[in-house]
């Protein structure tokens, strides 16, 4: 699940490197570049693992409706009962085939709700917007279908009708820390740096435990130039993870801000003793390397940073290296 990309952040540091305009305003001078980074993407993304905790915890418990009249609807409901059960154990494909034979008999929006949930978990996003398009259809008012919508809109790169969808959603409930987390990588894209915040300060309010929410609102803080709130979540971070070199690299940013260049140095080494290949941790300790005076030090930081795939330090090689 995509959340936030790596970024180039401008800013207001004065550095004799090559000058970057900031994505709101160019003041003429020229501006350090920050290379942050948010955690890198993988099947254990912060968003999987937060949507896996809320199908253990609400998504699939087993609710007993009244009792159905009719054969067929008491065959479904014990087929609804078992997906519901399965999806709270994670087996999702199960929970699948167990919604399909629910609504097979019964055409039931519930049914459709949590089985577009199944299909969010598997990656099958067409087959979950189908399903909760459906559970609005029968019944408009059900907004945890806006949510599951929303989210595979987001996966799917519909950010538009991903944000519209959300939007309804968190009119109703704003309980969960997950559309939040969300919206924040929609309202960054949108540059609305402010509004970002803001929403993962709603995560943070929420869910102090979020996965990486600290390193994300921590990027973000750095956006809005508060660079010692920054440091703070970074600090949060690196307390529930000693080994996030993204914490470290982007506090090393941070601290390049406040002009703390030593320190800023200590954060840059530390990110590559944990991560060895990490090419925008070389390019800004590069960078705190010149600024120090170190010409020949910082090349051959972006000489590495340039070989483990950073092709943006070539122009700093080719500008200031023999």
């Amino acid at each position: 699940m995509k959340f936030i990309l790596s970024v180039l952040v401008c800013s207001a540091f004065i550095f004799s490197g090559q000058a970057q305009k900031t994505p709101q305003k160019n003041t003429g001078s020229q501006q350090k570049v920050v290379r942050l980074n948010p955690v890198k993407i993988d099947t254990n993304d912060p968003n999987k693992k937060a949507l896996n905790k809320f199908s253990k915890e609400k998504m699939f418990n087993v609710n007993t409706p009244p009792q159905p009249l009719k054969p067929e609807e008491v065959k479904a409901m014990n087929f609804f009962n078992e997906g519901s059960k399965k999806g709270k154990a994670g087996d999702f494909e199960g929970a699948i085939a167990e919604f399909t034979k629910s609504l097979d008999l019964n055409k039931n929006v519930n049914a459709y709700v949590k089985r577009g949930y199944a299909y969010l978990m598997v990656g099958n996003y067409g087959a979950a917007i189908s399903d909760e398009t459906e559970a609005l259809r029968l019944q408009e008012t059900y907004v945890r279908a806006y949510f599951i919508r929303g989210l595979c809109r987001f996966e799917t790169g519909d950010y538009k009708a991903a944000k519209q969808d959300l939007d309804i959603f968190l009119d109703k409930d704003r309980t969960n820390a997950i559309a939040f987390n969300y919206m924040a990588a929609i309202t960054f894209m949108d540059q609305d740096y402010k509004g970002a915040l803001e929403n993962y300060n709603e995560v943070v309010r929420l869910d102090p435990t979020y996965p990486d929410i600290y390193t994300n609102r921590g990027m973000m803080r750095h956006y809005n130039q508060d660079y010692k709130g920054a440091m703070q979540d970074y600090n949060e971070a690196l307390k529930t993870d000693p080994n996030n070199a993204t914490a470290y690299n982007n506090r090393g940013a941070a601290k390049m801000m406040l002009k703390e260049l030593d320190a800023a140095m200590a954060d840059f080494s530390k990110a590559i003793s944990i991560s060895p290949k990490y090419a925008d941790a070389y390019d800004n300790r590069g960078r705190v390397k010149q600024a120090l005076g170190d010409t020949d030090g910082a090349c051959a930081d972006w000489h590495l940073a340039y070989t483990n795939g950073l092709a943006a330090s070539r122009d700093l090689i080719v500008k200031f290296c023999k």
